[in-house]
């Protein structure tokens, strides 16, 4: 990962936002803004109510990509690394 990354997230049912994704002493920092960032590294696009069963837990990262109703354009490394940030109860 870069020193700063962006991630843009598409919710066709919901509002846009992207997170800046940096490098600090102590770790990852994440910050989120609504909107549409400039040049994201990677874009993910999928389903306000996916979106909402992965932060929940309810479902696998990994497996919503699997099923296609999360999709991607860009880095796909990182793509694969942030599915591990949200694991399902």
């Amino acid at each position: 990962m870069h020193p700063l990354t962006r991630v843009q997230f598409r919710l066709p049912d919901a509002s846009d936002f992207y997170v800046l994704l940096s490098l600090e002493a102590d770790g990852v920092s994440a910050v989120s803004r609504y909107g549409e960032a400039p040049e994201p590294a990677l874009t993910l696009e999928m389903s306000n109510s996916t979106l909402s069963a992965i932060l929940d837990g309810r479902l696998s990262a990994r497996h919503a990509f699997l099923l296609g109703e999360i999709r991607y354009s860009g880095d796909r490394d990182l793509a694969a690394s942030l599915a591990d940030l949200f694991p399902a109860g």
